[in-house]
């Protein structure tokens, strides 16, 4: 069975991934998939696109098109109850320590912004069932590279902590048969934890380098753009995240994208123009999709 086509649309702040992010969504549905269109960006520009109000369960826009919008303050607060409540049921043996005194560090802890992400990011895709494409409009370059980064650095720390736990499993092993004679530490909660945690990066990791998974870069045709859209692409290769499509929005009727086409295979770039006034509403963003299809053919679908 193959998996579920998921379109992420990152870039610099201001480039437009928010817009090109939407007419892609607009294009898949008006080709018959049913797409879901979620904003990862904690800006939330989709609402001031559609001239709606989004939450985090789906609304329906238009004909097989819904937009779902991730409130990452409500992922955060969900991430630090449950991880509670997992260090309560661990160490309950330990409660004259009074550990509640010491969870309330875990809301300073960094990273936890980008694992919020990741954990609705799993949301949006367990509860997907019926969904032809998902298009994630994504955070400013700093957040969304943290976001495709932390399973790859999560598993490198996971592994140390399992190989540690297993040496402390080790030594108290030798001290319960000295004590009162073999323990059975097969049933050790904090390495069955740590399993679970490194079988789901595991996963995350695997689903951002799916060829299902399309990863599209969006510049404008300028020289901070450019550099850090260079600055990305190097990022996501050292975790071999290659980019799919490279999308130059914003252009003028007269511009050509020559220093682009220097550093990006011509052949990947997809190039969108520049709408005076903005785009604004669906009726606005479907008059774009009609006059540009070969473009965001081209970006949704390879063509």
């Amino acid at each position: 069975m193959s998996e579920l086509p998921i379109h992420f649309f990152i870039g610099k702040g201001g480039v437009g991934k928010s817009t090109t992010s939407a007419l892609t969504a607009v294009h898949l549905a008006a080709t018959g998939r049913r797409t879901l269109l979620v904003s990862m960006d904690p800006a939330h520009n989709q609402c001031d696109i559609f001239g709606m109000r989004f939450s985090g369960k789906s609304r329906p826009v238009a004909p097989n098109l819904a937009v779902r919008e991730i409130d990452t303050e409500y992922w955060i607060r969900r991430y630090l109850k449950e991880t509670r409540n997992h260090l309560k049921r661990t160490y309950a043996y330990q409660s004259a320590f009074n550990l509640q005194d010491h969870f309330n560090v875990l809301q300073y802890a960094p990273g936890l912004e980008e694992y919020a992400l990741l954990l609705a990011f799993e949301d949006v895709i367990q509860a997907a069932g019926g969904q032809d494409a998902i298009v994630f409009d994504m955070a400013p370059t700093a957040l969304s590279l943290r976001f495709f980064s932390l399973p790859s650095i999560s598993l490198v720390w996971l592994d140390e902590l399992l190989k540690l736990r297993g040496a402390i499993c080790d030594k108290k092993e030798i001290i319960s048969k000295i004590k009162m004679g073999a323990c059975e530490f097969e049933t050790d909660r904090v390495r069955k934890k740590l399993d679970e945690l490194i079988a789901s990066h595991t996963r995350l990791k695997s689903r951002f380098m799916s060829t299902s998974t399309h990863v599209n870069l969006v510049l404008n045709n300028d020289r901070l753009s450019l550099s850090e859209a260079r600055r990305i692409e190097r990022r996501l290769a050292g975790i071999d995240i290659p980019i799919s499509r490279i999308v130059v929005n914003k252009m003028g009727p007269e511009e050509t994208p020559d220093d682009i086409a220097e550093i990006f295979p011509t052949e990947r770039l997809s190039m969108l123009p520049l709408v005076p006034g903005g785009i604004l509403g669906l009726e606005g963003l479907e008059q774009v999709v009609a006059g540009n299809a070969g473009a965001l053919c081209s970006i949704a679908e390879g063509c």
